[in-house]
């Protein structure tokens, strides 16, 4: 295992790098806006974040640099049993339904400290978790967990299934509840580790102020107490003839026998009194019938037909895209079409030399982005050749389908493309009677393209003289082709090769 020092300099550099592909991305975009408009727009550089002038060992660039002096201090109060989690800086963000959500992150020494001694932990003790615990493991992840319940239902008329909502989990939790399941699991683990992981403990109760209670959501070690803390309720639920699946605090339970799912339902219960973990009456939907499409009858249990889970909605037939992310996607498509289509004729400082030789210059950086975006790393010719091979080579899939890997209904994708299709030829529309309204003369591709051919035309670059495809990414075409790499290579492919936080 490398030492304290080179995971540090390992965070500090991934967090110098992430920070210079936002800046290289910012910079390109302000790029983009200045070649679109015929007025000059200042250039705003891009924002350093600001938790780097929290605290010095928050700033990646000073860590680099002093990694063997961060690395020594750590060390040397650990031996001393003095050793304390300094402070996380805290940023309040808007949650979509109301609210807000207090986001910890901690200073780059602390963390470097707190990856290695979860990855000790887990390595140790990975078979105290169920194997229903798909959160946080090197071997299983969220996709295993949405196959698992997609093959579960596939064969049920209809199930039983609960969902319920943990309210607060990581702030809430007992701490004399933690300590008695770790002695109860017999978890592997050294006096350094417990001393480590009773520091982190205690940050977090000094932050809420009530001692004895809750752990900080933003570092490794709490995806390993996370994991601990709901053992016992994994263990009882393994004892029932139930089916249920755990991503973290996430929990879905399910079964044909209407007593064993509501015998499950009260030891969820049984386990938030002694936890200390409330149940979140307003987000929890509690026991429903799940029935396929059309087959809801009345009954004093509500029907539903689907039931979304980890960002994915899951059907006895099929897994979909859940509401959030389709919407999300959507959001970002439309930005992307009013920033390269709209914005500047709209506004009246459209520059119209990206309209010569008849070629609307905005439309293919329209297309560039869309591909960037749904694709990821993967061209127009790669998509198209890949979806329709016998085998394609082991590469890791970037993009929004490759995260929705494990979904099997094809209905999202083709209502996604039809949609994109459709808002891309009415921003068209208006983009072309705006520009020729003031003053633009002369046919330009594709404007005036009909809806059903948009997306079959190339043309040359007036550069380079290469053949430029104007088809419109398609996320049915991609979804094919990441399909069957995971059917060869296994959902890994899709998964970015990072650490955890």
């Amino acid at each position: 295992m490398e030492d304290l020092a080179s995971t540090m300099l390992r965070i500090a550099e991934a967090r110098i790098s992430r920070f210079e592909r936002s800046t290289k991305r910012h910079s390109d975009e302000y790029h983009r806006h200045d070649r679109r408009t015929s007025v000059g727009i200042p250039a705003i550089p891009y924002p350093r974040p600001t938790s780097w002038s929290f605290r010095r060992d928050f700033n990646p660039f000073v860590v680099r640099s002093r990694c063997e002096v961060y690395s020594h201090g750590i060390r040397r109060a650990l031996d001393k049993g003095s050793y304390e989690v300094r402070d996380p800086y805290l940023l309040t963000v808007p949650k979509i339904h109301g609210g807000s959500r207090v986001v910890k992150s901690f200073g780059i020494p602390d963390e470097a400290l707190s990856r290695r001694t979860y990855r000790s932990l887990m390595s140790k003790n990975v078979a105290a978790l169920s194997s229903r615990s798909y959160a946080y493991r090197a071997d299983v992840n969220v996709f295993d967990a949405i196959s698992y319940i997609s093959r579960e239902w596939q064969d049920h008329p209809r199930l039983y299934v609960a969902e319920y909502d943990l309210q607060d989990y990581f702030g809430s939790v007992r701490h004399e509840y933690l300590f008695r399941q770790m002695e109860s699991l017999r978890l592997r683990m050294t006096p350094r580790e417990r001393h480590i992981i009773e520091a982190f403990m205690d940050v977090e109760a000094r932050r809420i102020g009530e001692p004895g209670r809750g752990f900080p959501q933003g570092t490794s070690v709490s995806l390993f107490l996370s994991g601990i803390a709901l053992s016992p309720l994994d263990r009882s639920l393994e004892r029932l003839n139930v089916g249920f699946a755990r991503f973290s605090d996430d929990l879905l339970l399910w079964g044909a026998d209407y007593s064993a799912v509501r015998a499950g339902v009260d030891m969820l219960f049984d386990w938030s009194n002694v936890s200390g973990v409330e149940i979140n009456s307003e987000k929890s939907r509690g026991i429903q019938i799940l029935s396929p499409p059309g087959a809801a009858g009345q009954s004093e249990i509500r029907d539903v037909e689907s039931v979304e889970f980890l960002s994915h909605k899951i059907s006895l037939e099929h897994v979909g895209l859940a509401r959030r992310p389709e919407s999300a996607i959507r959001r970002r498509i439309s930005d992307l079409i009013y920033a390269n289509l709209l914005r500047q004729p709209l506004n009246g400082t459209q520059d119209l030399t990206r309209l010569s030789n008849g070629v609307d210059r905005d439309y293919i950086t329209l297309l560039s982005q869309l591909r960037r975006l749904l694709y990821g790393s993967m061209s127009e010719h790669q998509v198209r050749r890949f979806s329709q091979s016998g085998y394609i080579p082991h590469t890791y899939l970037t993009g929004f389908v490759a995260r929705h890997p494990v979904v099997t209904d094809d209905h999202d994708w083709q209502a996604l493309d039809r949609w994109i299709r459709r808002q891309i030829w009415l921003a068209l529309r208006r983009r072309a009677s705006v520009l020729r309204s003031s003053g633009f003369v002369g046919p330009c591709i594709p404007w005036d393209t009909p809806i059903e051919d948009l997306g079959k035309k190339t043309v040359r670059s007036r550069r380079t003289r290469a053949v430029i495809n104007l088809r419109i990414p398609s996320s049915v075409n991609m979804a094919n082709v990441v399909r069957r790499s995971t059917g060869h290579h296994g959902t890994r492919v899709t998964e970015r090769p990072r650490g955890i936080y």
